[in-house]
């Protein structure tokens, strides 16, 4: 212990106590001598205040000590650590003294954010006991840009193809996490603006039409009017009460999914009117039509809980406000679009008019449509053939989540050096992410053991179009297109694989063919099969951490990455959490190509790092089984090589793979424990209690747009024990999130 005690001029709410211990356990670190991250404790004051002011430099220190207290950063592991009820009562007591100087906890905003929602314990929300009732607080979160793009759908989709339409709901997808957090997503200057512009489009498509060029160089005009609104274009008179009435019920039908208010009619036609006077019918209709389209509900989901309270002081969402709920977590459309089967089993009803009668009162019906959603928007209809813009995969928002969750999709995104790819089309990321979709899309479909399947399958989708009958349409076009550069090429291609009695690759060119060698299958060899999944090569794959895609996407530039997998599968997979690298840290691998990538990350040993990087790399070596571009491997190539094709350096030095990892401290003493290589990794993982809580943590995150929180407890065991429950079912558990109190209810804290 230093000499020099902290100041104890507390106040008495409690001061002394937090000052002495902090004293106990940070003063070694954060004393007057040099202390670490220039934090220095000693003379610590506990009243904010400077006189009449706000001591801002005090506030600072107290927001930085209830910050690394809060998120379990400090004290150090190796350091004297304080108890769980001590750093509650350190953290409630700064969390107080903030408050006097009217402040929040800098924290607090930040674990609203994704990044953060590993902080809350694990034990704690899976123990058992935080029985609280659950609930979200009232919310406005803006809408999607999927939802936006299905909103303009509905105005016709020739729309696009004649005038530009923006997007004004952008999402930052870049960071391999879910994105789309109702905390986070509010519309701004620049959104208003572009919708601002985007409006005053739709109004004029609606009404006078859009001028156009056509592929001729013409100009045409395009527009979709309805029948309501031409009788006020055409009216030389000023318009009837009872057709700008009907103009506004058409407008509220087709954006909103509702009738207009009485006291909204009343405002629109009373604007109507006003605008008339001074610029005509044409501009007063075009300005109305605006105001309906820049209605909050145009803009925002809003989840504000307009039901009964109940005795815990929630609000329960109203029969409408649910519906719409429901829509936007399972699907990109209005509950409008979305036709589902009453109680009774025969009724056939729209999801909004299912809730306005009454039937998703009960947890177990909202369960029933839920899953009768899901059910029908599976992957049958997928279609990859080679000119397909829409895949067809209908239950995009569950893809979505598969996407977000492993990152796959970023694989086109991890920039490789031309000089190594070579030249052509056989670098087809975009095809792998393809192939990932229709794995996880199956599994999902299927939805026996989901998580494990997951993790461990060797069954792949490689090149597959969707059906026997999509096959035999492509492979038609190509042995007939006798105008593509790669006829003659296509066309020995073909002959030859039919002489020798194996199914051709349907994909056209023969440089887009080469792009399945990435699977370690040989393109001018390999027997494609026409049902699919089919089993890959025995010992080379299983499951997405092995999918060419995966590894791509967390891959370098020209590397591997152990310390991206090993901290993915940490955080992702076992609820753990990994700080941000230290700004004094130059975080760069050496590059000495003529020793192994293990070799070379060796410099992560050094004690100040370790500590960090024992959670992770030794999670990512065993991914060195495969090299950068996601082919299974024996031996690891060295030295200076430009090129992915290794037939062409059969002379270059080669090194043997270690393929050694381990789990360490994952909160499952069954699961930590030596791994031989990525298969024993994988499988392990896919058998684990907290994997499968971890996943239900994240599914809770994405559908439901925020993190959890201690009073989620219970709608986090429920959902687990409903996957349990019903064999490994996503399905039922993302009915179970869907039904829970924390979906249903709302409250101000």
């Amino acid at each position: 212990m230093l000499a020099c005690p902290l100041a104890v001029s507390a106040e008495r709410d409690g001061g002394d106590r937090v000052l002495s211990l902090l004293n106990t356990h940070c003063s070694d670190c954060h004393g007057k001598t040099e202390p670490e991250a220039a934090l220095c404790f000693d003379g610590l004051r506990t009243d904010f205040k400077g006189g009449d002011s706000v001591d801002e430099s005090l506030v600072d220190t107290w927001q930085r000590i209830h910050e690394q207290m809060t998120l379990g950063t400090m004290p150090p592991e190796d350091s004297s650590q304080l108890s769980a009820m001590e750093v509650e009562y350190v953290t409630e007591w700064i969390s107080r003294q903030l408050s006097k100087v009217d402040q929040t906890p800098n924290v607090w905003h930040k674990l609203k954010s994704p990044q953060f929602g590993n902080y809350v314990s694990h034990q704690k929300l899976f123990d058992g006991l935080h029985r609280a009732p659950g609930y979200s607080r009232p919310r406005l979160w803006r809408l999607s840009p999927y939802v936006y793009d299905e909103f303009l759908n509905g105005f016709g989709r020739h729309l696009r193809e004649v005038t530009a339409i923006h997007q004004p709901f952008a999402l930052d997808a870049s960071r391999g996490e879910i994105a789309d957090f109702s905390a986070q997503q509010f519309a701004g200057e620049a959104t208003l603006q572009l919708l601002m512009m985007n409006c005053r489009t739709l109004a004029e498509y609606q009404t006078t039409g859009i001028v156009f060029r056509d592929h001729e160089g013409k100009l045409r005009n395009s527009k979709r009017t309805p029948r309501e609104f031409q009788a006020i274009l055409q009216s030389r008179e000023q318009p009837t009460d009872e057709m700008v009435r009907a103009a506004v019920t058409h407008e509220f039908a087709l954006l909103l999914e509702r009738v207009p208010r009485e006291s909204e009619y009343q405002l629109l036609s009373g604007f109507f009117r006003r605008a008339a006077k001074l610029g005509g019918n044409v501009k007063a209709l075009q300005t109305m039509l605006q105001a309906i389209l820049m209605k909050p509900e145009a803009v925002y989901r809003m989840e504000i809980g307009l039901g009964a309270e109940d005795r815990y002081g929630r609000r329960r969402l109203s029969a409408t406000e649910l519906a719409f709920a429901i829509a936007r977590a399972l699907m990109d459309t209005g509950p409008s679009e979305i036709d589902v089967v009453a109680r009774d089993g025969e009724t056939t009803l729209d999801l909004l008019s299912l809730a306005l009668s009454g039937e998703l009162e009960e947890k177990a019906d909202i369960q029933r449509v839920v899953r009768q959603i899901l059910d029908n928007n599976n992957m049958s209809t997928a279609d990859y053939r080679m000119f397909t813009q829409d895949h067809g995969i209908r239950n995009t928002r569950t893809l979505r989540f598969f996407r977000e969750f492993f990152g796959y999709h970023h694989a086109p995104n991890v920039f490789k050096d031309a000089k190594r790819i070579g030249f052509g089309d056989r670098y087809l990321t975009q095809r792998m992410v393809d192939d990932a979709d229709q794995l996880v899309m199956h599994i999902f479909d299927r939805d026996r053991d989901v998580l494990n399947q997951l993790l461990t399958t060797d069954e792949y989708f490689v090149a597959y179009l969707g059906s026997l009958e999509h096959i035999q349409k492509d492979l038609h076009y190509i042995k007939t297109n006798e105008n593509d550069a790669n006829f003659d090429f296509n066309t020995r291609y073909l002959q030859q694989s039919e002489a020798a009695g194996r199914h051709p690759i349907p994909i056209e060119g023969p440089s887009s063919r080469q792009y399945v060698d990435f699977y370690n299958l040989d393109h001018t060899t390999w027997d494609y099969p026409v049902q699919q999944p089919f089993q890959m090569p025995v010992g080379q794959r299983a499951g997405i951490l092995t999918h060419p895609a995966w590894l791509i996407a967390w891959s370098g530039n020209f590397d591997n990455d152990p310390i991206r997998r090993g901290k993915w599968i940490r955080e992702h997979l076992l609820a753990d959490t990994i700080p941000d690298v230290p700004l004094d840290v130059n975080a760069v691998v050496p590059e000495h190509r003529e020793q192994s990538l293990r070799q070379r990350l060796h410099v992560t040993r050094d004690e100040y790092c370790w500590k960090c990087h024992e959670k992770m790399d030794p999670l990512g070596f065993p991914f060195e089984q495969f090299d950068d571009f996601g082919r299974y491997r024996e031996k690891e190539v060295l030295g200076e090589l430009l090129t992915i094709f290794p037939e062409r350096h059969s002379d270059a030095r080669t090194t043997d793979i270690d393929t050694r990892g381990n789990i360490r401290n994952s909160g499952d003493r069954r699961l930590d424990g030596d791994v031989k290589d990525v298969f024993e990794l994988v499988q392990r993982l896919g058998k684990s209690e907290r994997v499968r809580q971890s996943f239900v943590r994240h599914a809770f995150r994405f559908w439901l747009g925020r993190n959890e929180t201690l009073g989620d407890s219970a709608t986090l065991m429920e959902a687990d024990q409903a996957y349990v429950k019903h064999g490994g079912s996503m399905k039922a558990m993302i009915a179970s999130l869907l039904s829970s109190d924390s979906f249903l209810y709302r409250k101000t804290e």
